[in-house]
């Protein structure tokens, strides 16, 4: 047996049934086999970095695609949003967007079951996909999936069957992958029946038979209208079906699955995102980044996060701004009412973070010690767009909450002892050789700045990947560029080692663009690894800029 437990991490799940148009506001509910089939297939994809479907996946695909599965549904309620969504050349279109509301308590939890005996590869592999299953249906439905025996007591069943098990059921039709042998007759049957049918034509109607090539060029044509297998069928883009004439996916099936009537007319625990979003507590919020469709998907990269953070930050200081004479949010501006700065770090972070494309910025994870007020809220959840470097970043709210809420989904709000560098530190002050400008003497003063404890140990990173302490940081850093004079060795001592810092980290932009003024004490990124005595949760981010995104650091295996 396996068995999936999904959680939403927003609340609220976005799909629409296939053969169906978003703005009819239908919701897939539960989520149909060929979706979640699909699912694992891109986070192979995505997240494991397969080049092609490997054979454990196969197996472990065909064995699911065999068994239809059970369903275990939490209490749900239906919900929409209308807004305009951006087209081609500038135009705008008005969208529905339904969803199925399921809360975010303990018990709002999805379960699917699929009653099959893997090898011990497969199961091994689905535990690896689930853990890494980011989001299912549209980008807003962010999941945290994992594999489990047991599931929260209240859930609802919900089986395929041709009979419906009770008068309090209604019928709901999902689409679901034929299993391997199936697809492989039907295939066999139409591609061989079609291409007797092309040659016999002609000759019936008494017409002159076509030559051997260009009978061959119409097998082959009809041969690739048809998937080679059911993998085949299951990785088809949808834009590739469309454009090939087909209403329904080859290689699927409808089945009928029973869901009770008031499956999605229960009020789940937290009724209202509204109540959640206004909770004195909330001090996080994570945003899903998308390009301009009309330049294709850009997605801005991590070596420009200072850039594409301090533009979104402005355009959400802005958008908090409700001229009524306040100003904008503090907790975004870092600056009271009297226009002055806050002391210390409580106001927001601007984290870029890589959760679905290594090395690009997906989704941006803000946090704010001091808690999201009002006008913060409203700026995170009504900013649409940002510009920068000649690029629009299209954003949509995921969730707001406490870190605590999306550990499962972002490591930057993770517990950890170990922690290192997803963007460069740099030093916020003059270096110096020793004492409380030396390396190790501002990373522990900025650690300390942030009410965090002192790192146990501090070190640097090295080209190859390698990492020395932070006190033999000076002599590396002495001798950082090809050509200049190094330090000499101790009299008959042994030479230096020939080490170099990391220079991985030298392409980053490291100097504000709109306030070009506010330039770094010290041009120099560096990557860093802290140890601390104790667990130490996130998000952490250190030196110059860093509620811009420097600094930012995530747990280390």
């Amino acid at each position: 047996m396996l068995r999936l437990a999904i959680r939403f991490l927003a609340g609220s799940y976005h799909a629409t049934p296939w053969g169906r148009h978003v703005n009819e506001g239908d919701i897939e509910w539960p989520p149909s086999p060929w979706r979640l089939c699909r699912a694992l297939l891109a986070t192979g994809f995505a997240r494991l970095g397969w080049t092609a479907v490997p054979p454990e996946a196969r197996s472990l695909i065909e064995r699911l695609a065999a068994s239809p599965p059970v369903y275990h549904l939490p209490a749900a309620s239906t919900g929409h949003t209308r807004h305009y969504m951006p087209v081609n050349k500038g135009a705008t279109a008005k969208v529905l967007d339904a969803f199925a509301f399921v809360g975010r308590d303990d018990g709002a939890v999805l379960g699917v079951t699929w009653e099959v005996e893997p090898s011990p590869a497969e199961r091994s592999l689905f535990a690896v996909l689930a853990e890494r299953l980011s989001y299912l249906g549209r980008a807003e439905s962010w999941v945290a999936a994992e594999v489990t025996e047991t599931l929260p007591g209240g859930l609802s069943p919900c089986h395929a069957s041709e009979c419906a098990p009770g008068p309090e059921y209604e019928r709901v039709a999902l689409l679901a992958p034929l299993d391997a042998t199936a697809y492989a007759a039907f295939r066999r049957e139409r591609v061989g029946a079609t291409s007797m049918a092309a040659q016999d034509e002609p000759a019936r109607r008494g017409a002159k038979v076509p030559k051997k090539n260009a009978a061959s060029k119409e097998a082959a044509k009809l041969d690739a209208l048809y998937p080679a297998d059911i993998l085949a069928a299951l990785l088809k883009d949808t834009s590739e079906l469309q454009r090939d004439g087909w209403s329904q996916p080859p290689g699927s099936r409808w089945l009928s699955y029973w869901r009770e009537r008031d499956a999605l007319g229960k009020a789940p625990a937290r009724a209202t995102r509204a109540a959640h979003r206004h909770a004195p507590r909330d001090d996080t919020a994570l945003l899903a980044l998308a390009s301009d469709t009309a330049r294709g998907e850009v997605l801005p990269c991590l070596e420009d996060g200072l850039l594409r953070m301090e533009a979104l930050h402005a355009k959400l200081v802005s958008q908090s701004d409700r001229h009524d004479g306040l100003g904008p949010s503090p907790c975004l501006s870092g600056k009271d009412e009297r226009r002055e700065r806050l002391k210390g770090h409580a106001h927001a972070w601007l984290l870029p973070a890589s959760l679905d494309r290594e090395g690009y910025i997906d989704h941006v994870l803000v946090h704010a010690a001091m808690t999201l007020d009002g006008r913060a809220h409203e700026a995170l959840s009504k900013l649409r767009q940002f510009h920068a470097k000649d690029v629009n970043t299209f954003l949509t709210l995921v969730g707001v909450g406490t870190r605590e809420d999306f550990e499962q989904a972002v490591p930057y709000v993770r517990a950890a002892r170990v922690w290192k560098s997803v963007l460069p530190f740099v030093p916020p002050r003059h270096l110096k050789r020793q004492g409380a400008n030396s390396l190790e003497g501002q990373v522990q003063a900025e650690l300390a700045s942030r009410n965090l404890p002192p790192a146990k140990r501090i070190e640097v990173e090295l080209d190859g990947g390698d990492y020395r302490a932070a006190s033999e940081f000076w002599e590396l850093w002495q001798r950082r560029h090809p050509g200049e004079v190094r330090i000499a060795a101790p009299e008959g001592g042994a030479p230096l080692p020939e080490e170099r810092l990391a220079t991985r980290w030298r392409h980053f932009r490291n100097a504000r663009l709109l306030k070009p003024e506010q330039r770094p004490p010290v041009a120099t990124n560096l990557g860093l690894r802290l140890t601390f005595a104790e667990p130490v949760r996130g998000p952490i981010a250190l030196g110059y800029a860093s509620h811009f995104g420097l600094g930012t650091m995530t747990p280390a295996p």
